[in-house]
């Protein structure tokens, strides 16, 4: 049996935190593998629907970010479950995972999936040399596009022979047909500058002015702009129209109650909201940035747009929520591209097959 410790800052809602959940409830499938994940911080959005599908979940409970007495409790739990792979995600647990992995042989490999495109740390030279450290401990580098692996090279060039690009993934199901909307809109993410929500917020004012439509949008998710973008809703006077329905566990009957879904972000990896909308055959309006045109052929299973633009989009999702032929058409190609490309049952079946030549 091989044996995987993934780790991860926490299991909140978020895109990583969804692609690892998803692919530990598949992993269960499988008996040659015992995967198990560790969190750093105690938020955790799916740990009713891990522990019911019996997977081992240890949480460090760490009081702050930086709190590295958290690496010798790591180090304890690797070695004490004799893991032979440490799989982590995300910033600050790639730099716990890599200050662990000065205290194993090469017997134990350490693995990283890089999820984005851009993070703060790119912004200025100094953490360059963190960065060439950290990355220097992991054996591979899993870019979830093809666009994260390009720009994390132009980063850090010296990770070029080591990356490899699995595309993220998710359950598909069948499509249920349905005949009563709740919304017209949906977005789904974090409340933060990232997401272009601010701009998202002025496309619906010209949709309002310019096309004279009233609409009802729905906006999941929370982050550090909650309250500025609810300031911004207000002086936009389309408060009415825009609902901020928090974190949500319910997000598959949220999309299947709403028309079309909009991510107009500013820059991306490969969003997994995207996949999780397409494999409902929900028709998407998108910004042209990092892995999404990977995922979405402009006006063939969506709509993609140019970021900050938000003429642009006011009249892409005008253009979509105006036409039904469209939306069933976009809906179609978009679940069967998810069905056929990015499904978890093939994310699951190659990631495994890298654990496997690891080891060996």
């Amino acid at each position: 049996m091989i044996r995987v410790l993934n780790i991860i800052d926490s299991l909140y809602a978020g895109g990583a935190e969804s692609l690892l959940k998803n692919f530990l409830v598949k992993v269960k499938e499988n008996q040659d593998y015992q995967v198990d994940v560790c969190t750093l911080y105690s938020r955790n959005v799916f740990k009713e629907e891990l522990s019911k599908n019996e997977i081992r979940i240890f949480d460090l409970g760490l009081k702050f970010k930086y709190n590295f007495l958290g690496v010798i409790r790591l180090i304890k739990i690797i070695k004490s479950n004799n893991y032979d792979i440490v799989h982590v995600h995300l910033f600050p647990a790639d730099l716990f995972g890599a200050v662990a992995s000065l205290f194993f042989h090469k017997n134990v490999k350490f693995i990283f999936t890089e999820h984005s495109v851009f993070n703060r740390r790119r912004s200025n030279k100094i953490f360059k040399l963190i960065d060439l450290f950290t990355y220097s401990r992991y054996s591979k580098v899993i870019c979830v596009s093809e666009k994260v692996k390009e720009s994390l090279v132009a980063w850090i060039p010296e990770t070029d022979h080591k990356t490899v690009v699995i595309k993220n993934a998710v359950p598909v199901g069948e499509i249920r047909e349905q005949k009563e909307y709740v919304y017209d809109i949906l977005f789904v993410g974090s409340l933060k500058k990232v997401k272009g929500l601010d701009v998202f917020f002025e496309a619906i004012k010209l949709l309002e002015i310019k096309y004279g439509r009233k609409l009802k949008v729905g906006v999941v998710g929370d982050g550090s702009l909650n309250k500025e973008l609810k300031g911004i809703a207000e002086r936009l006077n389309i408060s009415e129209s825009v609902e901020f329905l928090g974190v949500r566990k319910d997000i598959n009957d949220l999309m299947r109650k709403s028309k079309i879904f909009v991510l107009p972000s500013r820059w991306e990896g490969l969003p997994m909201v995207i996949l999780e909308a397409m494999a409902l055959g929900m028709p998407v309006v998108a910004t042209k940035v990092g892995g999404i045109p990977e995922v979405i052929e402009d006006g063939k299973d969506g709509i993609l747009v140019e970021p900050e633009n938000p003429e642009r989009l006011a009249n892409s999702i005008f253009r979509l929520l105006d036409d039904d032929g469209l939306r069933s058409l976009f809906s179609s190609n978009a679940y069967r591209k998810i069905k056929e490309e990015y499904s978890i049952e093939k994310y699951t079946k190659t990631l495994l097959g890298l654990y496997k030549e690891l080891v060996e």
